[in-house]
């Protein structure tokens, strides 16, 4: 029943929904995942944290794991930890290192980190790992090998 409230895009009565059935049942992954989610869809992502955390915290399905990660290191990036967002984006990457949304996550945090460089690095290796654009395609040997030190000259 949550879930589909969230689904269909109803936050507050999933909000509302999870807060109650956690008063009877704390220690749920599930349901403080789901008041996280709520929360951070509402603009309230302070109070999303520590559902995020709880969630992971106990244990998620794989699915939903993948998710709470991208929901909570973004929220700590946008809340001004981005040290916070880039370790537990790091653990994420270490459990599904081909998911190409928690690299992208990952890459935001690095600029907010200051790691403008590396930032781009990344996300250009990424762009000619993912795009099916065939003018990026046929720059691909060269777009990542220039990717690898983008200071770098030739004379």
């Amino acid at each position: 029943m949550i879930l589909t409230l969230l689904q269909n895009g109803e936050y507050e009565a999933a909000r509302v929904k999870s807060l109650q059935e956690l008063q009877t049942n704390q220690d749920n992954a599930e349901l403080n995942y789901y008041a996280a989610w709520a929360h951070d869809a509402l603009g309230k992502e302070d109070a999303a944290i520590p559902f995020y955390e709880k969630a992971l915290q106990i244990g998620l399905p794989e699915s939903d794991r993948k998710e709470a990660y991208i929901g909570l290191g973004s929220t700590y990036r946008i809340t001004g930890a981005p040290e916070k967002a880039a370790i537990l984006f790091q653990t994420a990457l270490q459990e599904f290192p081909q998911n190409k949304a928690l690299q992208t996550f990952s890459i935001m945090t690095k600029y907010s980190l200051g790691l403008e460089k590396e930032a781009l690095e990344e996300a250009l290796i990424l762009l000619t790992e993912t795009t099916e654009n065939t003018d990026i395609l046929g720059y691909k040997k060269a777009i990542q090998f220039y990717a690898q030190d983008l200071d770098v000259t030739f004379h």
